[in-house]
């Protein structure tokens, strides 16, 4: 509980502040303004380029060796399953040879 003294002191110090509704709406205003500057700044540096940039440089070159490195096991295993399909089983032989020594 409040003693006298203090709740005199208090109402002296607060009771000239006058709280008027448009004091309010600007406040809350200010409040959700600077959340929203808040929220949108991390993703304002993220979205300009900056470091997702540098790190999509970086995987690019790894990304294209990847990329050339299945096409050529997929090529390989597509021959193989033709010479199988043809019925020619040295021709998958040869095939399973090939990719074998290319690994």
């Amino acid at each position: 509980m409040i003693g006298a003294e203090e709740r005199r002191w208090l109402m002296s110090r607060l009771g000239s502040e006058s709280i008027t509704a448009l004091g309010a709406v600007l406040k809350c205003a200010a409040g959700i303004l600077v959340l929203v500057i808040v929220a949108a700044g991390p993703w304002a540096f993220l979205g300009a380029g900056g470091p997702t940039g540098i790190i999509e440089g970086y995987r690019a070159p790894l990304a294209d060796t990847a990329l050339a490195e299945s096409k050529r096991i997929f090529n390989e295993r597509r021959m193989a399953y033709e010479a199988i399909r043809s019925g020619s089983a040295a021709d998958a032989d040869n095939a399973t040879q090939q990719r074998l020594a290319a690994e």
